[in-house]
């Protein structure tokens, strides 16, 4: 593995958490727009009794409950499918590791200790960085769950602001 590999693989967790950043940004901005509207619509229904207020309540309450399990969802299928990734992962490059401390133990020569030893730091260094990337799929766990509530939010914004 050469230095670009490596910083590459060290920043793509510190690039998928900017990421999981940058979504809860929008997702903030864009839930303000949607309650400053809403209030409005309500305190003004409130007081004008709209039948145009009332559906709008009513799509509310079923956000409420569709777009949180739909997070759900999402975040354990994220889950799952992340630690799979990583158990076979993990698992691989420690028998990568494994085999490589072996053929180090059986070396024959100096030259022979030598080839063999760059190999065993090779693998050292891929199970390190199978370890480090962990977090960095806990970000790709976080930002799954965090689509459709962004997703529903966006719309939202869209759907209200153009009225």
């Amino acid at each position: 593995m050469n230095r670009e590999e490596v910083r590459d693989e060290l920043l793509a967790p510190v690039l998928q958490w900017i990421r999981v950043g940058r979504q809860s940004s929008r997702l903030l901005v864009g839930s303000m727009e949607v309650v400053g509207e809403r209030s409005q619509q309500l305190l003004r229904g409130a007081t004008l009794r709209q039948r145009h207020d009332w559906s709008e309540m009513g799509v509310m309450t079923r956000e409420k409950v569709a777009v949180p399990l739909e997070a759900a969802v999402a975040m354990a299928s994220a889950m799952q499918s992340e630690t799979q990734s990583f158990v076979a992962e993990a698992g691989e490059r420690a028998i990568a590791l494994a085999g490589s401390v072996a053929a180090l133990a059986g070396s024959r020569s100096g030259e022979d200790f030598s080839a063999r030893q760059a190999a065993f730091g090779e693998a050292l260094l891929a199970s390190a960085l199978c370890w480090y990337q962990l977090w960095g799929r806990a970000a790709e766990v976080v930002e799954q769950g965090m689509r459709p509530i962004l997703r529903q939010v966006e719309d939202n914004a869209g759907r209200l602001g153009t009225r």
